[in-house]
């Protein structure tokens, strides 16, 4: 299991269970400008500070038109790699998605808590 969150435009979906097919909407779309620059820049950021030893703490991220999906390691990867570096991955990667967003039109899918809100 992994954690996941997906970065969508404010008002593209009215609830959760509707964020998965907005997502399939924007495949194959190339990616929106602000979420580029703000967003996926700010993710490969972070998975260039990643250290060699922890890669497996890295994001993986798929953007497409006007969202971004991003899954972290979550506790059970621990057992493979045995470090703590992915812990708290879920809440360290939330919190750097809101610092992303902030500012931006934009409303983050928490899928482990089935939850979406826009940041402060």
């Amino acid at each position: 299991m992994n954690y996941e969150f997906v970065v969508l435009p404010m008002g593209a979906v009215d609830s959760p269970a509707q964020v998965r097919a907005y997502v399939r909407t924007q495949d194959g779309q190339p990616v929106n400008e602000q979420l580029h620059r703000f967003v996926v820049t700010g993710l490969h950021l972070w998975n260039s500070r990643v250290p060699a030893a922890y890669r497996h703490a890295e994001l993986h991220i798929e953007a497409a038109g006007d969202s971004v999906r991003i899954t972290a390691a979550d506790r059970a990867d621990r057992r493979r790699h045995r470090g703590s570096a992915v812990d708290s991955a879920a809440d360290a990667v939330r919190r750097l998605l809101e610092g992303l967003i902030g500012d931006l039109e934009y409303q983050l899918y928490d899928a482990a808590t089935d939850t979406l809100w826009r940041p402060r």
